[in-house]
């Protein structure tokens, strides 16, 4: 259990980070996780094509899924889709419009309340495939919302 003497130090420990908008260091991140909920933005770029997706290999996942990115202090939910799109597809995106939220409070790296945005782009994306059948290497996850985002499009 920690102790005030304990909460004190830490409280001026967090207020110590300089920028949290460019991101927490790793290992306060990681132990956030533990015991703070996330926002996330996740996307689903949609064409005549089909769902773009991207591979995801790590500690956490492994398969095809819809690529999101954790809301970062003061940072607007444009911003971290737009921050999505040009990561992982390397494209700029149009359209974009609200579908849903997931609350994933049961997930492997922690409690994470998703939004979901389809979007669309002009652009031809650098990385990812698209979908017109959900694949079956799809990270489990996912496997709902791409249900819910193939009924709105």
């Amino acid at each position: 259990m920690i102790n005030q003497k304990e909460i004190k130090r830490l409280a001026v420990l967090i207020k110590k980070i300089d920028n949290p908008h460019e991101g927490l260091p790793q290992p306060v991140f990681d132990a956030l996780l533990k015991i703070i909920p996330f926002v996330a933005c996740e996307i689903a770029v949609v064409s005549k094509k089909g769902i773009l997706l991207t591979w995801r290999e790590d500690k956490w996942w492994r398969g095809w899924h819809f690529p999101g990115g954790l809301l970062r202090f003061r940072e607007s939910f444009e911003e971290r889709i737009e921050q999505v799109a040009w990561k992982e597809f390397g494209v700029n995106i149009i359209g974009c419009k609200f579908l849903f939220v997931k609350d994933c409070s049961q997930g492997k790296r922690g409690h994470v309340i998703s939004l979901v945005f389809v979007c669309q782009t002009l652009m031809t994306p650098k990385s990812g495939k698209f979908f017109k059948k959900m694949p079956k290497n799809i990270i489990e996850d996912h496997i709902e919302m791409w249900k819910r985002v193939k009924k709105s499009i």
